[in-house]
């Protein structure tokens, strides 16, 4: 009896006290995590197509697929995306929609105990390949001057993956080659020579970026020989006697048709009547073949009426300059060496108060613009003052 309750109890003991020494306990850890591209500090160009942000996660008790994974991009709202059986984790990413520099990728890993991993890496975002845009602001497409005289050249660039200060500027012209001198800086660049050789010149401004691309305009200069202008050559066209708008000290123009097939440089020939209004004119002034250039008491278009200028006179009755007399007059164009390249008398019934007095385009010739009848009141608006003329274009038809 008593042997029998001592077995029975026995067999309770471990049952009721003892530990199982075969039950395992898990001991909690974070996910591992680790980014496999992009690689640090790689770069990617827009328009190159997506970037492929890839990671490899695990856990030392959940499945790949019981883990949440999310990608967050330079601390925006994360993506969540799902591992595969591998425990690999990806999304694309367009470079497009990002702004050029640096940025950072991380991926940051859940389990089901709420222990988190994470892990990042930055990369760079450059802009789409492309040539600069290049634009020569200075001079003006085929532009005239004698030998000798500076020529400023001036141009601006931009790029879409190159910094304004990392762009590389060169002038060059298809005749002399590189011009040397330039002066470039913040996306500008100016050059100024006098020493271009005689003819015409593509000038082209090549700018280059970081990736080695070129971009360029260009712009054609002449530069001629010292041509000697013969009667006729250059011929009075247009002139504005009396204006309203303005006084007449800073509102009388003239305007002179180079009807030569050469640019003819002004600078030194006198501008005179036939009494003692007279001017040197100051330079350079070219005339281009078939063209207009408009001489003017004052040559700012907010103090003069509106009007365009292409070279300067000093109006003084006195004889030190030149005035149009609101009465008839004589206008005189010569050469240095005193010979008349062209003469106007004009009469009072030449012109009116408030309007210019034009040659019809017919009579654009050396002795055609003499007479009364080459000449009418134009009455073409051209001009910001709102008086009729057209300085630096063609004059109205005249009746016959």
């Amino acid at each position: 009896m008593h042997l029998r309750v001592l077995l029975a109890l026995s067999l309770l003991v471990p049952a009721l006290g003892c530990p199982d020494s075969n039950r395992v306990s898990r001991v909690n850890s974070s996910p591992s995590v680790t980014v496999v591209s992009p690689t640090p500090d790689q770069e990617f160009r827009q328009g190159e197509g997506d970037i492929t942000l890839l990671a490899e996660v695990a856990d030392s008790y959940d499945a790949p697929g019981d883990l949440v994974v999310t990608w967050t991009i330079d601390e925006e709202a994360p993506v969540a995306v799902d591992a595969d059986s591998a425990g690999a984790v990806s999304l694309s990413l367009s470079p497009d929609g990002l702004s050029l520099g640096d940025h950072e990728a991380v991926v940051t890993v859940v389990d089901t105990d709420g222990d988190q991993g994470t892990a990042g890496v930055r990369f760079v975002v450059l802009g789409p390949f492309g040539v600069p845009s290049v634009e020569i602001t200075a001079p003006d497409e085929g532009t005239s001057v004698a030998p000798g005289i500076d020529l400023a050249f001036r141009g601006e660039a931009s790029d879409s993956t190159t910094p304004a200060s990392d762009l590389v500027f060169v002038w060059e012209s298809d005749l002399d080659g590189v011009i040397e001198g330039a002066i470039s800086a913040n996306g500008e660049s100016l050059v100024l020579t006098d020493s271009l050789s005689v003819g015409s010149h593509v000038v082209s401004l090549k700018v280059t970026d970081l990736d080695g691309e070129v971009g360029q305009d260009t712009v054609t200069v002449t530069v001629f020989d010292d041509v000697i202008a013969q009667p006729g050559d250059l011929v009075f066209s247009e002139f504005m006697v009396n204006p309203q708008v303005v006084e007449d000290e800073v509102g009388e123009w003239v305007e002179l048709y180079n009807t030569s097939g050469l640019p003819i440089d002004l600078t030194g020939y006198r501008f005179h009547d036939d009494d003692n209004d007279s001017f040197i004119l100051e330079g350079p002034l070219v005339a281009a073949p078939n063209d207009y250039v408009v001489l003017c008491a004052n040559t700012d278009p907010n103090v003069n009426g509106g009007v365009p200028c292409d070279g300067w006179f000093l109006r003084d009755p006195s004889g030190n300059g030149l005035a149009l007399a609101n009465n008839p007059d004589e206008l005189v164009l010569s050469r240095p060496d005193g010979v008349e390249i062209d003469w106007v008398h004009y009469e009072d019934e030449w012109f009116q108060a408030g309007a210019a007095s034009g040659v019809s385009p017919s009579q654009l010739e050396g002795g055609a613009n003499d007479y009364a009848e080459a000449w009418c009141v134009q009455t073409s608006i051209t001009t910001s003052g709102g008086e009729p003329g057209t300085p630096g274009a063609a004059n109205d038809v005249c009746a016959e």
